[in-house]
């Protein structure tokens, strides 16, 4: 297993989670460092990097999680829809316009980070795969196709052990799971390596900000009329 690829889903996958299915705990990106820092992020040796509904808010946390991980990369390219594009983000102190998602969105892309909801999956990942890209799918497009890897590193590594490297001019899509999903099993499956577990039970209480940031807001918005009757 390409090394870059493991360590890409492992600082994913163990990023800070909370209940809901975004899956990432949202939060304003944290792109703010102290000058005494040395950024060792931008790296002409490492991958093109393309983060698929940057606007939103799991796309904004692909990108706290990038910075906070120092994950390597020689170019970023953020990607939304048309009403999004044109404006700009500032990340590690570089600004960068928001470019319309196409089909030529993944020329010369190595990895991309995918979470913009299914349909939009569905339709540009396998462009993207096509085009010798790595995809990481964080929407429910692909979890039960079982032609692609579904993968939490902590629990079945070995999923991806016949994803080419990064080197390889093909692509390759890997699906993660539901997030409550991936919380629980980290936890379980210590104990069925142990023990066996025969059966569970579970109940998830999903969060707002499971439906993105449009939500989140109203959530806020709601908490503030009722807080101010």
């Amino acid at each position: 297993m390409e090394p870059r690829l493991l360590a890409l889903q492992r600082r994913f996958t163990t990023a800070p989670f909370n209940h809901n299915c975004s899956a990432f705990n949202p939060r304003p990106p944290r792109f703010f460092r102290s000058p005494f820092q040395v950024r060792m992020s931008l790296q002409e040796d490492g991958p093109s990097v393309a983060v698929v509904g940057v606007t939103g808010a799991v796309g904004q946390e692909f990108l706290s999680v990038l910075s906070d991980r120092n994950f390597p990369y020689r170019s970023l390219k953020l990607l939304a829809s048309k009403r999004s594009a044109g404006k700009s983000l500032t990340y590690e102190e570089r600004s960068y316009t928001v470019e319309e998602l196409t089909e030529d969105s993944f020329d010369g892309v190595d990895i991309a980070l995918f979470s913009a909801g299914g349909s939009i999956s569905k339709r540009f990942a396998p462009i993207a795969v096509q085009k010798g890209t790595f995809v990481v799918d964080n929407s429910s497009a692909f979890r039960m196709d079982e032609g692609i890897p579904l993968v939490i590193p902590e629990v079945n590594p070995e999923a991806m052990e016949n994803v080419k490297s990064l080197r390889s001019s093909k692509g390759a899509l890997i699906a993660n799971p539901n997030c409550s999903t991936i919380i629980c099993l980290m936890a379980a499956t210590p104990l069925h390596r142990r023990a066996k577990v025969k059966r569970m039970v579970v109940s998830t209480y999903q969060a707002a900000s499971g439906a993105g940031a449009a939500a989140m807001e109203e959530l806020e918005q709601q908490t503030r009329e009722f807080l101010v009757r």
